[in-house]
């Protein structure tokens, strides 16, 4: 009796201290206002309430066509802290989103022991669309509901023109911009052409917003160059953001020079400090000063005035290599890394990959991804298709970052450096390698090939040694194809 009065408790003890790790429950995703960021210390907006240990519920919440999913405690923790699947009810999985197929305003119920949710009501929303010449379409944009009676558009570029809303086919306007209240269908909007962060209509009390993203760039001698000061220049180097704070810029080649951030193409606003990689930017400080060439991801808020100059990690991942697929377990690095010298060309010496499928991918994260369907050769794009390795080897991988093309050579399918046969020195080398016959035949051709297939340098010897000058070649690994009267033979060269 006593051991199973201890089982008992044990077991309930358990559940306890499974339900007690769910400190909160929220509905997230681009139905109900947008994905959450990432930001450490995020709180998502549409929380649920709790009811007693298991049950939680939100009621009156605008929801629009689109996915959205339940998850626990404002963070991605896989199974049984994620609810999604079928609408309007489920027992939930961590797998997929839940996509609601009629906007509307519901009743959200999740028990967080079985995983069962449920969406109730659905009265139908009406369709708010922002249209007119401003838009630059026949059909107008449509807003999505955001919060009761509020609608909004993020990331939208518009044109010089009128703008008016239709709410159900019934058009308002106003004269005012970029904020007002609605009045009737005779006036329109003078909208300014612009790429805007949002639009924003609140169909109860007729106010509108329209908030511009107001255009940042970094100018200077360590990126292209100073701007030329004439009438309505447009710097080369923009960035990009969607909420007018955050701003980056991918790829942004650099060389040892001074640079700074601007805004509106001129100099009334600007940021500098003098700290590199990173550091904080005072409005009016002094240039960045870029110490080291290379081809950065470069960050910048413009708010804080924090920026950051970083080359990506990219890494080989899939079921083609050793660790499989990532599992999305927070903190997670990949381990079949590739190095690079210089932020555009990237190699991988030696990994083992079975026949299979693989990709590229930055930062140990899916943001950005390389792959396409051909190999051994090809030219990876954002987010294409699994690269497949059709006989399992031991490769040598590069990956150009900027134009994405990759290269995988067979390490096995050549013949391998004989030491017996050939002797090269010093390898890593600064300067230049030395090759030796130590068969007594003569070396005919000397062939240098670069991670990504291109022969940079020839040279026909005729002789039992020689002298392969590599001081104006780059830094990186590369293959000599060492050719003599008997055939020919490959080895691996690194240059410093």
């Amino acid at each position: 009796m006593k051991t199973k009065l201890f089982l008992f408790f044990a077991v309930l003890m358990m559940s306890f201290g499974a339900n007690a790790q769910i400190n909160s429950v929220a509905l997230v995703g681009a139905a109900v206002g947008g994905w959450p960021t990432g930001e450490v210390g995020e709180i998502d907006v549409n929380q649920l309430t709790q009811v007693d240990a298991e049950n939680w519920i939100i009621e009156n919440i605008a929801i629009a066509v689109g996915p959205c999913k339940l998850r626990a405690n404002n963070a991605w923790g896989g199974a049984g802290f994620e609810w999604a699947g079928a609408f309007p009810t489920a027992a939930g999985t961590s797998s997929g989103d839940i996509s609601v197929p009629v906007a509307g305003t519901y009743t959200v119920r999740l028990n967080t022991t079985t995983g069962v949710y449920n969406f109730a009501g659905g009265t139908p929303l009406p369709t708010v669309k922002l249209v007119g010449a401003a838009t630059g379409t026949a059909e107008g944009i449509t807003l999505a509901v955001s919060a009761e009676n509020t609608f909004r558009a993020t990331n939208v570029t518009l044109l010089d023109g009128a703008g008016q809303f239709s709410i159900d086919d019934q058009l308002f306007g106003e004269t005012t911009f970029p904020t007002g209240t609605l009045t009737g269908a005779s006036d329109n909007i003078p909208v300014v052409a612009g790429f805007y962060s949002s639009v924003t209509i609140n169909i109860a009390s007729g106010e509108y917003s329209f908030v511009l993203i107001p255009p940042v760039s970094i100018v200077g001698d360590g990126v292209g160059g100073w701007p030329l000061g004439t009438p309505g220049e447009i710097d080369a180097n923009q960035l990009t953001s969607t909420d007018a704070i955050n701003y980056s810029l991918d790829k942004l080649a650099c060389i040892v020079g001074p640079a700074k951030f601007r805004q509106d193409n001129a100099w009334t606003i600007n940021w500098g400090n003098p700290a590199f990689p990173s550091g904080t930017a005072t409005q009016g400080g002094d240039n960045i000063a870029i110490t080291a060439a290379g081809t950065y991801d470069v960050r910048f808020n413009r708010v804080s005035g924090d920026y950051s100059f970083s080359i990506p990690t990219i890494a080989l991942v899939g079921s083609a290599t050793p660790t499989g697929w990532p599992t999305g377990a927070p903190g997670e690095i990949d381990a079949a890394a590739l190095t690079t010298l210089d932020g555009v060309t990237y190699f991988l010496s030696s990994v083992d990959l079975t026949a299979a499928e693989c990709k590229f991918r930055t930062n140990n994260a899916w943001d950005v991804n390389f792959g396409a369907a051909d190999f051994p050769a090809g030219v990876g794009t954002q987010g294409g298709a699994n690269i497949v390795v059709p006989t399992a080897s031991t490769y040598s991988v590069s990956l150009n970052r900027v134009t994405g093309e990759y290269v995988f050579t067979d390490l096995l399918s050549a013949t391998s450096f004989n030491k017996n046969t050939f002797k090269v020195y010093p390898n890593p080398t600064n300067r230049s390698w030395n090759f030796v016959s130590t068969s007594d035949k003569n070396i005919t051709a000397i062939q240098i090939i670069d991670m990504l297939g291109k022969t940079v340098m020839t040279i026909n010897p005729a002789a039992t040694s020689a002298n392969v000058d590599a001081s104006n070649i780059t830094s990186g690994l590369y293959f000599a194809k060492v050719t003599t009267t008997s055939g020919t033979e490959t080895v691996k060269l690194m240059k410093n």
